[in-house]
């Protein structure tokens, strides 16, 4: 049986008077691809980024309610958001590489933490493009500026940057929005890989890319979890009349 590392309970989100999150109650199993699915608007890139508190560089928000992530409630006000955030890695809809080499990306976090070590630096970013499929193309091109590679490359590095620190989870955000199908095909099978060594939430407008990578499948509509159940159940029988709406085209 998979061990929860996502645990939320009661939780409610605001930004200032809005409500963005309510009452969302979800529990996420390790090594496992969850898809959050719903219209524009309904919350499930709030939620996302609640998740490691990205939600905190907003403005006037705040939240109530449970939300434990590998075991600690992410809301104590003595928890290290630092320690969250190299926990709980994000890649977001665009490629968001730094304007620096392909090098400098992957060794980010490293230098952040105060990682000097040569050979440490070297390992993990050896590590990091092999687990993305990229080393034996980018393995001589470490110097170049990152910010000249294709969007397939920038992404695909943009996870090996998100892996390199060996978080426990990966937050992906619609990582195949900007990309060609071949590309995304690409991002998806790395996904699969992936999944043996972290648990990946992921946000995506396309229902046939939940159905085809993720185990468990979350609807989210005007920020509300409205069902939370496997992927195979939520798109052949869902429970509630409002998913089956959504998935067979209804509203959304």
């Amino acid at each position: 049986m998979n061990a929860g590392v996502v645990e939320a309970k009661s939780l409610n989100f605001y930004y200032g008077t809005f409500q963005a999150l309510k009452e969302i109650n979800l529990d996420i199993g390790a090594n496992r691809v969850t898809a959050l699915i719903g219209p524009s608007g309904c919350g499930k890139s709030t939620l996302l980024r609640v998740l490691n508190r990205m939600s905190d560089l907003v403005p006037e928000t705040r939240a109530t309610g449970l939300l434990k992530v590998l075991g600690r409630d992410i809301f104590d006000p003595g928890y290290d958001v630092n320690d969250l955030r190299r926990k709980v890695g994000m890649v977001f809809q665009h490629p968001n590489p730094f304007p620096d080499s392909v090098y400098e990306n992957l060794v980010f976090g490293f230098r952040i933490a105060g990682v000097r070590d040569r050979e440490v630096l070297w390992q993990a970013v050896e590590e990091s493009l092999r687990a993305v499929d990229l080393w034996k193309d980018l393995a001589d091109r470490l110097d170049e500026n990152a910010v000249g590679l294709s969007p397939d490359f920038q992404q695909r590095l943009c996870i090996a940057r998100a892996i390199a620190i060996k978080p426990k989870i990966i937050l992906m955000d619609e990582p195949c929005s900007s990309l060609d199908p071949i590309a995304t095909e690409k991002i998806e099978e790395l996904i699969f890989r992936l999944k043996e060594n972290y648990t990946i939430v992921i946000v995506t407008h396309s229902m046939h890319q939940a159905a085809r990578i993720s185990e468990m499948t979350g609807f989210m509509l005007l920020g509300e979890l409205i069902e939370f159940d496997s992927t195979k159940k939520i798109f052949r029988n869902p429970c509630e009349q409002r998913t089956e709406d959504y998935i067979t085209g209804k509203f959304g």
